[in-house]
């Protein structure tokens, strides 16, 4: 069975005008609501609901935005570090890791660390697009030149799936979009990795139609030389996907309120601004002094409150008047109109209106809500964030065992458990006895000093690491890591039995 992603054209017509959008087109306008870079789309929808008179109203108003309320709402999971079991200080070093000491401190008393920093914030732009989009990526690359690994987040429209295995969770071949340089050229190319066939994965680049991997790379990478590889020799693909991309168009309300939300906006403020007042008319009277463009064939004359218009009757025998209406515009109406509609799609996102219309402090049952709504993304972000650690530290091994002159790392690549916010809190409330926090930092010394051993650490900045995360004296680290490096205990972390492949 054969699904793809963004590559599904379905038609959304309208009576308006409105363009079919393909899925790939459907990706691409979420993400620039979600990063908001969508004026010229809310224009288009003022053009498609209101006509030629839209080109009339004006700037575009973009004070709202649905969708990115919606995301932000419940995009929580990564606000507060995440708890990460068993996770090596060298992996997360390696990462780039800036948690606050007393954190590190507190996770150890239930035997792990927070998430590295820079996964942190690269998982939650993840999860956010996913909540937006549908689906997202996590690219795990590896620079030559720094020797450590790097994450990067893939938006959906930069990405393409195909699910052509027996397994309709993971996907076989991934494509990334991106610029490369060729021939002087900036080129848009496609990173491909497929897996279809276990035994001969390949990892090639295309470029306007043709394989350009040895013009971009240097090399090949198929069969053998596909490096991509766990410990036990299984290939894996360097970008994990989060969400599903055969459902582009769950959650299309989002995408389409919030041009139309802006779009009625605009409308209204363009009204306010410049169909306030009344209407004023003259029958049977000419204005005098007044001049003529010739251009446009427009006659009349300036004006302000100092000036006094003097007018003559065009006919003595029939004398003329002047007559007044209301303002052809009612803003108050029209504001009204606009707000019930907002008010109605908050309704149904779940949002708490009261916040949104007073911005002050929310009700106990909303914030139960709203808490409610963002653990329910939870499951999905732990299986991401898991295979993530899991793959870049297969990444970390394979590296360091392929470059010259560099010690291997061997790190342990296991299935980390990974909890959250209100998980954490609850898992703290009872962390047991004070020997659950000293094997936490025993585990944690133990794994600096064989990274010292190994020579992948300078043994003065692993001594400070250990000194810090004791709460020790430089003499007792330097004592402490010495120890370590002599005897070592085979009970550490690396010793830990794998929790299985954690494949999503």
């Amino acid at each position: 069975m054969r699904f793809t992603g963004p590559g599904i054209v379905v038609g959304l017509t309208s009576n308006k005008g409105i363009t079919k959008r393909s899925a790939s087109d459907e990706a691409a306008l979420r993400v620039r609501i979600l990063k908001c870079r969508h004026v010229q789309d809310v224009y288009d929808r003022c053009i498609a609901e209101m006509g030629d008179r839209a080109r009339e109203l004006g700037p575009v108003d973009m004070s709202r935005n649905a969708l990115r309320a919606f995301v932000r709402s419940r995009n929580k999971a990564h606000l507060t570090p995440p708890y990460v079991e068993a996770l090596s200080p060298v992996l997360a070093g390696l990462i780039g890791d800036q948690s606050a000491l007393v954190t590190i401190q507190r996770y150890a008393a239930l035997g792990g660390r927070p998430m590295p920093s820079r996964q942190k914030t690269v998982a939650s732009e993840v999860l956010g697009l996913t909540m937006g989009a549908n689906f997202a990526g996590t690219l795990i690359g590896w620079s030559e030149k720094s020797r450590r690994p790097y994450l990067h987040a893939v938006p959906p429209d930069d990405l393409e799936c195909e699910y052509a295995s027996d397994d309709p969770l993971a996907p076989t071949i991934v494509k990334r979009r991106c610029m490369r340089r060729i021939s002087d050229r900036d080129i848009e190319c496609w990173d491909t990795w497929d897996l279809t066939d276990p035994e001969n994965p390949t990892y090639r680049v295309y470029a306007e139609g043709a394989d350009r991997t040895l013009e971009t790379l240097g090399q090949r990478y198929e069969g053998p030389g596909y490096w991509w590889r766990y410990a036990d020799g299984r290939p894996f693909i360097p970008l994990v996907v989060q969400g599903d991309p055969r459902e582009p168009y769950l959650g299309l309300e989002l995408a389409d309120a919030s041009l139309t939300v802006n779009a009625m906006w605009t409308h209204t403020k363009a009204g306010a601004f410049d169909a306030y007042y009344p209407s004023r008319h003259a029958i049977g009277l000419r204005l005098v002094g007044s001049t003529s463009n010739s251009n446009t064939g427009q006659t009349g004359t300036q004006t302000g409150p100092e000036i006094v218009h003097c007018w003559e009757h065009e006919d003595p025998e029939r004398p003329g008047s002047l007559m007044q209406f209301g303002p052809g515009f009612d803003p108050e109406a029209m504001a009204r109109f606009a707000r019930a509609y907002e008010t109605g799609l908050i309704s149904a996102l779940d949002l708490s209106i009261r916040i949104e219309g007073t911005g002050g402090e929310p009700a106990e049952t909303e914030v139960r809500a709203l808490r409610e709504a963002a653990a329910w993304y939870y499951d999905g972000a732990r299986g991401h964030d898991s295979l993530v650690l899991r793959r870049v530290t297969a990444l970390c091994n394979r590296a360091s065992e392929m470059t010259p002159g560099m010690t291997p790392f061997n790190l342990p690549e296991i299935a980390h458990n990974i909890l959250y916010r209100e998980e954490i809190t609850e898992a703290l409330a009872s962390p047991g006895d004070e020997s659950q926090l000293l094997v936490g930092q025993m585990t944690a010394t133990l794994e600096v000093a064989r990274a010292v051993g190994r020579g992948e650490l300078d043994r003065a900045a692993g001594e400070a690491m250990v000194a810090k995360f004791m709460g020790i004296s430089a003499e007792q680290a330097s004592e402490m890591v010495g120890r370590e490096m002599e005897h070592p205990d085979t009970g550490g972390a690396d010793s830990k039995p794998d929790k299985g492949d954690g494949e999503e």
